[in-house]
């Protein structure tokens, strides 16, 4: 498809002092363009009848996906079919001297390259063009809502950045977890399923790695780790499920300067009945949580033993978690018990910096694959080409991130936002 050019038109103004900031940080060189950064990105495609460079297409797909009901390849395509001339060129998309157009590429050209990519590559560019939107790439600013914006989500940021964090924490947190993409099948009809390695509080995606047809995360959790680097992991505390309390994962951890919190259940049959075993009743509560919301009342209370003769190795700490309920109203709780272990001792992490850590835990699912399955659509995504499912994900999670670091609160408010092509252009820096 060919757009003709036109006559050059002003570039309207940032709505808001959070994205004009953003514009501004550009200028300076402290917020990296989007092009740019996938620019050093490695092409899959052969020398020979390329046409468009990969930087100019990732960036298309990547804003032609922010603003709300843009979920699909076929409408990313629909996108990049209405944008003018300027925007055109701003994205670097060949010219046609003797047309006088420009060049779209076309939804089948889209998928084609889509399925192309390593979704590992793609989310380690995501993350360093978030980190690059960051003064300090180590801190996790409380998020504001930019002026102007519905009141109810005035209230949503002024909630959340009083609770952004309540305890103090000495260190970083990484969340480790597995999602299934309901919506895609591989040829030989399995579905297909994706490990990502979430930055607690803020929700950015460091790392994904997409899971084999004939595997499953064990052996996968490595492999994503070495996807983030020495500086983010060193000194972390890596949070994951019962599944991951594995021999091997803590030896390598100890290899990268991290530490660990891991859920033990029955899975593990023999550290599980150590933890049984402990002289609970004699251990007092150190911590209490007590929280009012979704219609109900809850109760978290904090029980911790200094170990040093554990089947697991290097555990110094045992977590005990009573979870207690309340519907509204209601008489009665329900409870639930959980365990964790963790290789910090009682003078590197307290009572309330564990049960900040295990709670943190969750963002991984509230933050990350919730709002990719309600605010995405990427259950109800069907496509299945090569890499793409994963590749998408990786694309939904950049501009999760990035709306997030521009103030948004709720990303689906944040994506109704930018229903105007100027407010996406100058959200990544695109000028």
């Amino acid at each position: 498809m060919f757009v003709p050019p036109s006559s050059p038109t002003a570039a309207p103004a940032c709505p808001a002092p959070r994205l004009q900031a953003l514009c501004e940080g550009a200028a300076r060189d402290q917020v990296r363009s989007l092009v740019a950064e996938f620019d050093s990105r490695t092409d899959p495609r052969g020398a020979s009848g390329v046409r468009y460079r990969l930087s100019s297409l990732l960036a298309l797909v990547v804003c032609a996906m922010t603003p709300a009901g843009h979920d699909s390849i076929t409408a990313a395509a629909e996108w990049c079919r209405r944008a003018t001339p300027e925007e055109l060129a701003a994205f670097g998309l060949p010219y046609h001297p003797l047309l006088g157009c420009y060049r779209v590429p076309s939804e089948k050209t889209l998928r084609s390259v889509l399925g192309r990519l390593d979704p590992a590559e793609l989310s380690g560019a995501g993350f360093a063009y978030l980190t690059s939107l960051l003064p300090d790439e180590r801190a996790s600013p409380a998020p504001l809502m930019p002026d102007g914006g519905p009141e109810r989500e005035q209230r949503r940021a002024h909630q959340a950045a009083a609770r952004a964090d309540p305890v103090r924490r000495r260190r970083q947190a990484i969340a480790v977890d597995g999602k299934c993409l309901r919506g895609a099948r591989r040829p030989d009809g399995s579905r297909v399923f994706v490990l990502f390695a979430v930055r607690h509080g803020d929700g950015i995606t460091l790392a994904s790695r997409e899971i084999g047809a004939k595997t499953n995360e064990i052996p996968e959790f490595q492999p994503l780790l070495d996807q983030v680097d020495d500086a983010d992991l060193a000194g972390a505390v890596i949070t994951a499920d019962a599944l991951h309390a594995q021999h091997a994962h803590t030896a390598y951890l100890r290899e990268r300067g991290a530490h660990y919190l891991l859920t033990i259940k029955n899975n593990q049959r023999g550290q599980a009945r150590q933890l049984h075993r402990l002289p609970w009743k004699e251990v007092p509560v150190i911590h209490r949580d007590n929280a009012r919301g979704h219609g109900r009342h809850e109760q978290r209370l904090v029980q911790v033993v200094t170990v040093d003769s554990l089947l697991f190795p290097h555990a110094r700490q045992v977590l005990r978690i009573q979870r207690r309920r309340r519907l509204y109203g209601a008489k009665k709780w329900s409870s639930e018990t959980v365990y964790a272990i963790t290789d910090l001792p009682a003078e590197q992490a307290d009572a309330a910096e564990i049960a900040a850590w295990a709670r943190g835990h969750w963002t991984v699912e509230n933050t990350a694959h919730w709002v990719r399955d309600v605010v995405f659509g990427e259950d109800k995504s069907q496509v299945r080409t090569r890499n793409t499912p994963a590749v998408l994900a990786a694309v939904r999670d950049l501009i999760r991130g990035t709306l997030k670091l521009a103030g948004y609160v709720n990303t689906a408010a944040g994506r109704r936002a930018h229903t105007e092509r100027h407010r996406v252009l100058a959200l990544y820096g695109i000028t």
